[in-house]
C-alpha cells in the first residue's frame, strides 16, 4: 500500500492509471489491520522498489512499461519504485507499527529475494491472510509464491484491487479455481468476524505491545508527578467518549479533562515542583492482543501519607496507546511498609 501506487503524484499515476481505483482500499485494509492486531496477529508490510544504485533491478523489468518512463527515473515524489523516495513509503494511513516487519522486495513477489520466509520460520506461522494492491501483480504472485511453500492462504477480495476491475475478478477466479488450487478468498467482514470468535481469545500480554504499554505508562507517572499538565493531557484520547474520575472530581470528555488539569497548577506551584510525589505498589499491567490493555496501581502519598488506587483502560489508536477511561481513589487503609 505504497504512495507510489495510491497517490496522484506516484509511479501508477505516471503510467496512467487511476489511484483513486486503490484508494478505497485504505479502510477496509484498516480495519483489517486492526483486527490481526486485536487477535494478536503479526502483522507484516511490504514495499516494492529497488536500491538507489538499481544494481537489484533486472534489464527486462526496467525496459518495461511507458517508453519514455522507467523505473529510477525522477518522479513528482522522488526516484520511481527506488527506496528511501517518499513514492516508496507506505501511505500514511496505513503506516507501520514500530514492532511490525517490513518487507523491501524487489520483485512482485514478496518472498524472492526477501527474508519473509525466515520471519515466518522462525514464528512458527503457516497461515496466511493477503492484501492489498494489485490483485493480478504482487498479490497473486505471493500467494503462489506461498502456496508452492505449503502456506495455507486466504485473499481478502474487498481488501485488495486492481487499476483494472476486471484483472482483480479474474485474479480471484483463479484463485479459488479447481477447488481452490491457490487458497482462499473471502470477504474483509468474514475474516474479522472470524478472528472475533477465536476460541483462543486475544494475545494476553504479547511482548511487544505489554513492553510499549508499560513504556507508556511510566512515562505518565513522570508526567504526573511533575505536574507537566500538558503532557498528562496528551495520554487521554482526544474525544467526549473519555471519562477520568478524580480523587475528589470527574470529567466526562478529554477538554474537560485538560482544562481540570490545568486548574491544578496553582497547587503544584505551592509544592517547589513535586506536585505529587508518590510511591507505587501492585502495579499490575495487562494487554489483549495487540491494541488495548488496562493498568492498576496502588500508590502511597510522599506529601500526606495517604494511599489510593488507580485503573486505566489504555486503547493503541493512531500508532500511540491513550487513555480512554481512568478511575482515582483514597483508600480507608494504609499501604504495607
Amino acid at each position: 500500500m505504497q504512495r507510489d501506487f495510491l497517490e496522484p503524484n506516484g509511479y501508477g499515476a505516471v503510467l496512467g492509471n487511476d489511484p483513486d481505483a486503490l484508494r478505497c482500499l485504505i479502510a477496509p485494509i484498516g480495519r483489517l489491520r486492526a483486527a490481526a492486531r486485536g487477535a494478536g496477529m503479526l502483522v507484516i508490510h511490504t514495499r516494492e522498489g529497488h536500491r538507489p544504485d538499481l544494481a537489484d533491478l533486472p534489464p527486462a523489468k526496467r525496459a518495461r512499461g511507458q517508453p519514455k518512463i522507467a523505473i529510477g527515473d525522477p518522479g513528482p515524489m522522488g526516484r520511481l519504485l527506488v527506496r528511501g523516495e517518499a513514492g516508496h513509503a507506505i501511505v500514511d494511513e496505513l503506516a507501520p507499527a514500530s514492532d511490525e516487519p517490513v518487507i523491501d522486495k524487489p520483485g512482485k513477489g514478496a518472498f524472492y529475494a526477501t527474508d519473509l520466509e525466515s520471519i515466518l520460520r522462525n514464528r512458527g506461522i503457516r497461515q496466511l491472510v493477503i492484501c492489498g494492491v494489485t490483485t493480478e501483480v504482487c498479490v497473486q504472485t505471493t500467494l503462489r509464491e506461498a502456496n508452492d511453500r505449503g502456506y495455507d492462504c486466504v485473499v481478502v477480495a474487498d481488501a485488495t484491487g486492481s487499476y483494472f476491475p476486471r484483472f482483480h475478478q479474474a485474479a480471484l477466479d483463479m484463485i479459488v479455481a479447481q477447488g481452490g488450487i491457490f487458497g482462499w478468498v473471502a470477504e474483509t467482514a468474514a475474516v474479522i468476524a472470524a478472528l472475533a470468535t477465536d476460541p483462543a481469545g486475544p494475545a494476553i500480554n504479547a511482548p511487544e505491545a505489554w513492553s510499549e504499554l508499560r513504556e507508556t505508562f511510566y512515562r505518565y507517572e513522570v508526567a504526573l508527578v511533575a505536574g507537566d499538565f500538558a503532557a498528562l493531557a496528551d495520554f487521554f484520547w482526544r474525544s467526549p467518549h473519555t471519562i477520568r474520575y478524580g480523587l475528589a472530581d470527574q470529567q466526562h470528555g478529554r477538554e474537560e479533562i485538560a482544562a481540570y488539569l490545568q486548574s491544578q497548577r496553582a497547587i503544584r506551584d505551592k509544592t517547589e515542583g513535586v506536585w505529587m510525589a508518590r510511591d507505587l505498589a501492585r502495579t499490575t499491567l495487562t494487554t489483549f492482543g495487540r491494541d488495548s490493555g488496562t493498568a492498576s496501581t496502588l500508590f502511597r502519598l510522599h506529601d500526606s501519607g495517604r494511599t489510593g488506587r488507580q485503573m486505566q483502560t489504555w486503547i493503541r489508536m493512531a500508532g500511540r496507546w491513550q487513555i480512554v477511561a481512568a478511575h482515582v481513589s483514597f483508600l480507608d487503609f494504609a499501604l504495607p511498609p
